[in-house]
This record gives structure tokens, C-alpha cells and sequence, in this order.
């Protein structure tokens, strides 16, 4: 039994969006200020990327000396508006305070955790075999355990066996690796043939990134409540 239809889940992650506009904001705000000097290198680092990448080497070019501590600070960033959007999905505006960071060290070491894990797990096998097709095979495998980024953040056990139907499991996959991925993809082909620059591309790539975390807590959503009509 398929317990994710796409197209409702496609338009309910951006009706949620803009129904809870203001809220969204409020919770962006402080993520974005600590992740303010990580963000403003990060045009000089995908520049020293792609001349690598171009000709083998990388420029001599002096990087800030707190680059480690901005990188720290960006990561926070990252977990606690996770973390927020997570909780504003799932229990209501109420259970988010805006302007306010996220202080609860487990929950933070649990994301981070979980984060590094799903990284890891799907770029060293590309690594060592130099195959990037699968980098995408590794994650449609370990899909359903993202599903726990939104029980760490409502402060739920995790579980390792969501034993998914394979249309389940094929369409978590798709909604949350396989559209972002085609949408970026051909708005960035529209810039380049509008010529509208990079602006457009990166307003999209933010897009996507409310995205993906809405659809993921409402799959989640729809994923407990199957399994909870299978169980009485």
C-alpha cells in the first residue's frame, strides 16, 4: 500500500509554506545571522572548487582564520532551522519560539549525528568505486532512517526498521532526492538561458531546502498515521 501520493505531498509542502510564511521567517532569522560568515565565503570556495576541478590545483588564496569556526556556526545553523521546521510541521506554531536559539545538547548531537551518518554513508562508496550513480542507490536504501531527523526534533525514539511498502519507499525517495534534484536542475538550464545569473538558481535552491523539510515531516505525518491504522 502506497502511503505518500505525490502530488498531494508536492502541494501541501508549499500550501504549508505559505500559510505559515510569518512563522517561517521568525525561525529563518537567527539561523541565517550565525550563518552570515560562513555564507559570505562561500562564493570564494566554489571559485577555488571549480578551478580545482578545472585544472588540478588549487590557488594559493589565504581563507579567513576563524573558517572552522564559521563552518561550526553554519552547521548550527543548519540543525536548529531543521530542527524548528521539523517541530513547526508536526505540533503546531506553538511549539517553536521565534528569535530563539536551540540549547538542547542531545537533540543537537543526535542531528549532527544522523547528519554525518547519511553523508558519510553515501559518498564514500562513490569515493572508492569513483561511480556517483551510486551515491543514489546507497540512499534510496537508507532513505526511511531520515525519517528520524523528525523524531529527534519532536523527541521521539528512533527506530531503525520502518518496514516501508516498496511504492512507500520508492516515493520518499523520489520526493525528497529525485524532484529537488530535477527542479534545481532545469531552473538552473533557465537562468542560463534567460540569463538572469545565479540569483535565480540559489532563490530556488533556498526554496527547495523549506521544501524538502516540510514534505519530509508531512511523509512522516502520513508514514505514522498508515502504520498506526494497520495497528489499532
Amino acid at each position: 500500500m502506497n502511503a505518500l501520493p505525490i502530488n498531494k505531498i508536492f502541494l501541501a509542502g508549499f500550501a504549508f509554506a505559505l500559510t505559515h510564511w510569518k512563522k517561517i521567517i521568525e525561525i529563518s532569522i537567527f539561523p541565517l545571522l550565525i550563518s552570515l560568515p560562513f555564507l559570505m565565503v562561500v562564493p570564494e570556495l566554489l571559485g577555488l572548487m571549480e578551478q580545482f576541478f578545472n585544472d588540478g590545483e588549487l590557488p594559493d588564496i589565504q581563507l579567513p582564520e576563524n573558517m572552522m569556526i564559521y563552518l561550526l556556526l553554519f552547521f548550527y545553523g543548519y540543525i536548529m532551522l531543521s530542527i524548528n521546521m521539523y517541530r513547526l510541521v508536526m505540533l503546531g506554531e506553538q511549539s517553536v519560539v521565534s528569535f530563539m536559539p536551540v540549547l538542547e545538547v542531545s537533540k543537537i548531537i543526535k542531528f549532527a549525528g544522523l547528519t554525518f551518518f547519511v553523508g558519510l554513508v553515501t559518498v564514500i562508496p562513490v569515493m572508492i568505486t569513483g561511480m556517483p550513480l551510486l551515491q543514489l542507490v546507497v540512499y534510496f536504501l537508507i532513505i526511511p532512517m531520515t525519517l528520524n531527523f523528525v523524531n529527534i526534533a519532536i523527541d521521539q525514539p528512533s527506530k531503525y526498521k520502518w518496514k516501508l511498502s516498496f511504492a512507500t519507499h520508492m516515493n520518499l525517495f523520489f520526493l525528497q532526492a529525485i524532484l529537488p534534484a530535477l527542479v534545481g536542475m532545469l531552473f538552473a538550464a533557465l537562468t542560463n538561458i534567460i540569463g538572469l545569473g545565479p540569483t535565480l538558481g540559489w532563490v530556488v535552491k533556498v526554496a527547495l531546502f523549506y521544501w524538502t523539510l516540510v514534505t519530509l515531516a508531512l511523509c512522516y505525518q502520513l508514514i505514522q498515521a498508515n502504520n498506526s491504522s494497520k495497528n489499532p
